[in-house]
């Protein structure tokens, strides 16, 4: 299987999305699953995604760059664009060893072969699999918040729901919205070229913000359970100064 580097961040990065009106400047949204609790701490300066494990992911917007932080193993990874474009060249290679061997199949096994690396491999076309919102007119409370119901497609198929509220209905000030967009300006930037675009969501389409997330493969389901306005503390966007910095691991396949 190719190694999800980032994988964990991307689905902690489906709890965001959002256009906001006037409120207040910090937001703490807490979401809860069958796999635990997770959090993300939004300012007008900085985001912190924390998933249900042991680590975490941050972006600070005069720092273009998602730096996923393992507490665990006191490191953390950091992608920006030059990363990015790594990952990028890596991929093309592996999709270039790929198409080779299966060159050396018989023909009448390739396309057999070749759809069940592609269930390995994200990507393995080099092409942005098609993802969109269908607006299906239900709607629906989250912690008594009024929701949207969305379906998510992919490649015309559906698979994950959610139910959107506006981010002004939440309290997300129009200064941490604009954090969050650019976040997501970045990350969607960094995969574009890789093959990977489509693990994401259209985040740029949504009209608010997910308080619940139901996962199309697994079915499970991640909602909104609380939302404080309290001020964070600058410190929780810091990396300890004993952490060492990671390279993204290169992109591989089992044998």
């Amino acid at each position: 299987m190719i190694r999800k580097t980032w994988g964990a961040a991307l689905l902690a990065l489906a709890a965001l999305a959002a256009f906001a009106g006037p409120a207040a400047a910090d937001t703490t949204l807490t979401y809860v699953g069958a796999s635990g609790q997770y959090k993300v701490y939004i300012t007008p300066n900085a985001v912190r995604i924390d998933g249900d494990g042991d680590g975490w992911q941050l972006y600070k917007r005069n720092d273009p760059a998602i730096i996923s932080v393992s507490p665990k193993d006191q490191t953390y990874t950091r992608l920006d664009k030059n990363t990015a474009g790594e990952i990028r060249h890596q991929m093309d290679a592996l999709r270039a060893r790929i198409e080779n061997r299966l060159q050396q199949l018989p023909a009448d096994r390739r396309a057999a072969a070749r759809a069940a690396m592609a269930e390995k491999v994200p990507g393995l076309n080099g092409k942005q699999q098609s993802i969109g919102l269908d607006h299906t007119g239900a709607t629906d409370h989250v912690d008594g918040v009024a929701c949207d119901v969305i379906q998510i497609v992919r490649g015309g198929q559906p698979a994950d729901k959610m139910c959107v509220a506006s981010a002004k209905a939440l309290g997300l000030s129009s200064a941490s919205f604009a954090t969050v967009k650019s976040m997501f300006a970045l990350l969607r930037d960094m995969l574009s070229g890789t093959g990977l675009e489509g693990i994401g969501l259209p985040y740029r389409n949504l009209s608010g913000m997910p308080v619940r997330f139901q996962d199309g493969l697994s079915g499970e389901q991640r909602t909104l359970a609380a939302v404080s306005h309290r001020s964070i503390p600058d410190s929780r966007f810091q990396i300890p100064d004993n952490y060492v910095e990671q390279k993204p691991e290169a992109p591989t396949v089992s044998q």
